[in-house]
C-alpha cells in the first residue's frame, strides 16, 4: 500500500513543504529512505523500526520504501521521523489515510517512542499555515514555538503512541489539546508600535538592567551610540582600558525600541533553526552577541559541516559587539565585508546556496595600541612599528564600512564620587524611537533605516544646500574619503537631522557626521 504524509523542511531560514511518501510492497524485507538526505535524516529508518516495535506495532515482512519529496532538494535534521512512522502505519492499514489529511507532522523519535524537539519548527509551521494547512502535530517541546503562528491549530505530543491514539480516537481522548502561544510572545497593538499586545512588557522599559546613566562622562561616545542606534549605523570605540567602551556597547540595546512583531518573527526564525529559541517564546528583546576574539569564521559568519547561522545572523535586528577588535584574526574580520554592506550572508555548498539574514548593528571596541595606553608617554611603551602592526590587523575595507568612530578618554576618578548621574537610557530611547518613526514614514516600513539607504535614496533624502555641499566636498577631500565613506557621512547626517526633528540636513548635521567619520582615517594616520 501507498501513503503520503505532509511534513516540512527548512533551507537557511526559509521553509518548504515535504511530502513523505511511504510504500509497503511484497519482496525481500528491508527499509530504504531516499530523497537527497543528510546522514541524520537517513538514519531515521533505524529509529522508526525500533520505536514502532516498542509501542507494540509489528511490521509485516515487506519491502518498505520511504521517499521525501521533492527528491532533488537536500534535507537535513530529524524532523521526518514522526511523519515517516505515521506513513508506515497508514500504508500497513493500521491508520486510515483520511485521518492524516491536512495535518503536518514533524518530530524526532526516541527508541522508546518518545517525541523529542527538533530545530526549525517555527519556519516550518509558518510555511504550512501560509499554504493553507490548518493543523500541526509536533513534539511537546516545540508546541509553544509552533503555536505563535496564526491560523493553525497546534498539538504538542510527548509520545508516538499518544499521536496514534489521537488520530484513531480523537485528540481529546488521547489527552491532547491545542497549544496556546507563550504569554510573553510579541504582538502589535493598535498603535502598531511593536509592543506586547498583552501588556507583558512595558514598551518604555529598558531591554536590559544596564542603564546609560551608569556611564560617567564619555558624552561624545554616548552621543555617537545614540546616533548609531537611531539609524542602525556601525560604530567603533577606541580608547584605553577601563574608559567605558564595553559599558557603552552593552547599553546600546537598552536605547533601541522593542522589536516589532515582524522583526520578532524574523529573529525568532533564526534562533529556531539554530535550536536556541528560549522556552518556545518569540524573541521580544533585541539580540546582543559578543563573541570571543578566538571565534572562527564559521562561528562568526555561519556555515560548518551542517550549516548553521553564525553570530552575525544571531545578532539580526540587534547588536554584534566585537570587543578587542584587532585581536580577531584579520581573515575572520574581512569576512564581515559582505554582511556589513548587504545585510545578509550567503553560504555556498555543493548542494546549493543558503542565505541567512544579517541586518545587525556592528559595535567594535579596541585599544589604541598593544598595551592600550597610547599616547600617554608615562604608561605606553609601544614602538611605532608595534602600533602600526596592531592597527593593521583591522583592514581598510572593514574600516571603510564603519559609519562612526569615537575616541574615549581615561575618565576622571573624581566622577566616581559624584552623586549626579548622567542621562538615563529611557530618555535616550525616546529620541531614538522618534527618529525611527520618521524613518518608518520615509521608507514605509519599520524594517529599513538610514544606514540601509542605497545611492538612489541618498540622492532623494540627503539633499544639501550649496554652502553645505561645498563644505562637505572640502572635508571629503581633506580626509581622503572614498565614495562609500561620503555616502556613510550623508546617511549619518540624515540620522542626526532626524534626531533633531529637522526636515533638511543642515551644515551642523554634516559637520558632526564628518567629525565621527574623519576619526576613522585621521586616527590611523596619526598613530601610524
Amino acid at each position: 500500500m501507498f501513503s503520503r504524509i505532509l511534513s516540512g523542511a527548512f533551507y537557511g531560514i526559509d521553509s518548504y513543504p515535504v511530502q513523505v511518501e511511504v510504500d509497503v510492497a511484497p519482496g525481500l524485507p528491508c527499509m530504504e529512505m531516499v530523497g537527497c538526505l543528510s546522514r541524520e535524516a537517513g538514519e531515521a529508518k533505524q529509529r522508526i523500526r525500533v520505536a514502532l516495535r516498542n509501542i507494540g506495532v509489528r511490521m509485516p515482512p515487506s519491502r518498505i520504501t520511504i521517499n521525501l519529496s521533492p527528491a532533488d532538494r537536500y534535507k537535513s535534521g530529524t524532523a521526518f521521523d514522526l511523519p515517516a512512522a505515521i506513513g508506515l502505519l497508514v500504508s500497513t492499514g493500521m491508520l486510515g489515510q483520511e485521518k492524516t489529511a491536512g495535518i503536518l507532522f514533524a518530530g524526532e523519535l526516541g527508541l522508546n517512542g518518545e517525541l523529542r524537539p527538533v530545530r526549525g519548527i517555527l519556519p516550518i509551521v509558518r510555511a504550512a499555515a501560509q499554504a493553507g494547512t490548518g493543523m500541526c502535530i509536533v513534539p511537546e517541546g516545540n508546541g509553544r514555538e509552533a503555536a505563535v503562528t496564526e491560523g493553525v491549530t497546534v498539538y504538542g505530543a510527548s509520545h508516538l503512541s499518544q499521536v496514534v491514539k489521537g488520530l484513531q480516537e480523537g485528540m481529546e481522548t488521547a489527552g491532547l489539546s491545542p497549544v496556546k502561544a507563550a504569554s510573553g510572545s510579541v504582538g502589535t497593538d493598535s498603535a502598531g508600535d511593536g509592543c506586547p499586545a498583552d501588556g507583558a512588557r512595558d514598551c518604555t522599559a529598558a531591554n536590559t538592567a544596564a542603564d546609560f546613566a551608569d556611564v560617567s562622562g564619555q558624552e561624545t561616545a554616548k552621543r555617537a551610540a545614540e546616533i548609531a542606534a537611531a539609524g542602525c549605523h556601525h560604530l567603533l570605540l577606541i580608547g584605553p582600558p577601563g574608559s567605558g567602551k564595553t559599558m557603552i556597547a552593552e547599553r546600546i540595546p537598552g536605547i533601541m525600541p522593542p522589536l516589532s512583531r515582524e522583526e520578532s518573527l524574523e529573529v525568532s526564525a533564526v534562533y529556531s533553526v539554530s535550536g536556541r529559541l528560549p522556552g518556545g517564546r518569540l524573541m521580544d528583546e533585541r539580540p546582543f552577541l559578543a563573541p570571543h576574539h578566538t571565534a572562527t569564521g564559521a562561528s562568526l559568519i555561519g556555515g560548518g559541516r551542517i550549516p548553521m547561522p553564525g553570530a552575525v545572523s544571531l545578532a539580526h535586528r540587534g547588536v554584534l559587539f566585537l570587543d578587542e577588535l584587532p585581536e580577531f584574526r584579520r581573515s575572520v574580520l574581512d569576512m564581515l565585508r559582505q554582511p556589513l554592506e548587504e545585510r545578509n550572508v550567503r553560504i555556498a555548498r555543493t548542494y546549493g546556496n543558503l542565505e541567512y539574514p544579517a541586518a545587525f548593528m556592528l559595535v567594535g571596541a579596541m585599544n589604541p595600541c598593544p598595551c592600550g595606553y597610547y599616547p600617554d608617554e608615562g604608561l605606553c611603551r609601544c614602538s611605532q612599528s608595534e602600533i602600526r602592526r596592531y592597527l593593521g590587523r583591522v583592514s581598510g575595507p572593514v574600516l571603510d564600512r564603519i559609519d562612526l568612530c569615537v575616541e574615549t578618554r581615561r575618565p576622571d576618578t573624581a566622577k566616581l564620587f559624584e552623586r549626579e548621574r548622567g542621562e538615563d537610557s529611557a530618555s535616550v530611547r525616546r529620541r531614538v524611537r522618534s527618529a525611527r518613526e520618521i524613518q518608518k514614514k520615509r521608507f514605509g516600513t519599520r524594517m529599513r533605516f538610514n544606514g540601509d539607504m542605497h545611492p538612489g535614496e541618498i540622492a532623494a533624502y540627503c539633499k544639501l544646500d550649496e554652502e553645505t555641499q561645498r563644505q562637505f566636498q572640502r572635508a571629503a577631500g581633506a580626509f581622503s574619503m572614498s565614495m562609500r565613506a561620503c555616502h556613510k557621512v550623508l546617511r549619518t547626517a540624515r540620522t542626526i537631522a532626524d534626531l533633531a526633528g529637522a526636515a533638511q540636513i543642515g551644515l551642523s548635521h554634516v559637520n558632526e557626521a564628518v567629525y565621527y567619520r574623519a576619526a576613522v582615517s585621521t586616527y590611523w594616520e596619526r598613530k601610524g
